[in-house]
């Protein structure tokens, strides 16, 4: 499998680092603008639909990956019974999986285009991700229950608290990607380390000797890589001063694909603690976002109303520049991640 990841990350970060210009051109062509504001860092405007590069990029390494591997495609078409009581009560198949996040990225991607241009109403955006979440949902991509913490036992969820869960925590990762957005490299910079942990897990755990999350696990650390290799190639024009912005566009899809690979790979462990490690690589964009809430629910302000409170905002206010800040940022997210890493390694002893 390492040659499968190897050629995702690589093809996607060179298809990202010529995707990107054209993207930009794009943007300026259909007017997709980031118009400067008080509430806003930077002073020109930029393009907003740099989200398209990495999408794109994303796609088209998996593609390369299916026919350039056919251990890739062997992988794809893997499917298990699921049996309850005795008796067959489903199917799940990892080509299922992989094609219900296609599907439900691509449709939040095409919405935070759209918003990027013209503004959709904070109540249809909700109402979109949650449809990309049932999307998703309805092929095979979901919490099916947790492992606890003592024993053996395996608790699974009744149908409604599965689709519940998965719904809450495919839209809470959109939403903190898209809300921690707010610093030229800072979003990227930290999906980029997200989806590189993300790797780094499922490779560790894909040891596992249950066959299903083996190969989920498989199946997640080629969507990381992939993932990983597209936001990389997209920093590189992002990063201080930036000459392009993922947009919601960027930002919804790249939390859609964090999220679905935690509940397809990181999250297929017989550890109970295993359920922090995806929480842990971004805890502090959540904690950043979780306040955030707190803050516009004190103030009866909206809740995706934007404002200038956030962590980043803050220090800026106290002298750090925007490099200082983003910097820093990364530096709390590796620690963070690296803590999770030893929560992977350990997670047996726990």
């Amino acid at each position: 499998m390492f040659r499968i990841y190897l050629t995702a990350f690589i093809s996607s970060l060179v298809y990202s680092l010529l995707l990107v210009p054209l993207s930009i051109r794009l943007a300026r062509r259909f007017g997709v603008m980031d118009v400067p504001d008080l509430r806003k860092v930077h002073l020109q405007p930029v393009p907003r639909w740099g989200g398209l590069a990495i999408a794109l990029s994303f796609y088209a390494a998996l593609g390369l990956a299916y026919y350039a591997f056919p251990r890739f495609a062997q992988l794809l078409s893997y499917k298990h019974k699921i049996v309850e009581n005795g008796e067959i009560v489903g199917l799940l198949s990892l080509g299922a999986q992989a094609r219900g996040i296609f599907f439900g990225s691509l449709f939040i991607l095409a919405l935070g285009m759209w918003d990027d241009r013209a503004r959709v109403p904070a109540a249809v955006k909700l109402l979109c991700q949650i449809i990309a979440a049932y999307i998703a949902m309805d092929y095979g991509v979901r919490f099916s229950g947790i492992s606890l913490p003592w024993g053996e036992s395996y608790l699974r969820f009744p149908l409604l608290l599965s689709q519940g869960v998965t719904i809450l925590w495919l839209i809470g990762f959109m939403n903190t990607v898209n809300l921690v957005d707010g610093l030229d490299g800072l979003a990227a910079g930290i999906c980029v380390i997200a989806a590189g942990v993300f790797l780094i897990v499922a490779v560790l755990q894909g040891q596992t000797q249950v066959v299903l999350f083996s190969k989920q696990l498989k199946l997640a650390g080629v969507l990381s890589a992939a993932l990983c290799g597209s936001c990389l190639g997209f920093l590189w024009y992002n990063f201080y001063p930036a000459r392009v912005f993922m947009g919601d566009g960027g930002a919804l899809f790249i939390g859609f694909m964090l999220a679905s690979i935690t509940v397809i790979g990181t999250l297929k462990t017989t550890a109970f603690f295993s359920l922090f490690i995806p929480i842990l690589v971004v805890a502090l964009p959540i904690l950043d976002v979780a306040l955030s809430i707190v803050r516009r629910l004190r103030s009866q302000q909206k809740l995706f109303a934007p404002d200038q409170n956030h962590l980043h905002h803050r220090l800026l206010r106290h002298g750090w520049t925007q490099r200082e800040v983003v910097l820093g940022i990364y530096v709390i997210t590796l620690v963070l991640s690296f803590f999770s890493i030893c929560l992977t390694v350990f997670k047996g002893k726990v």
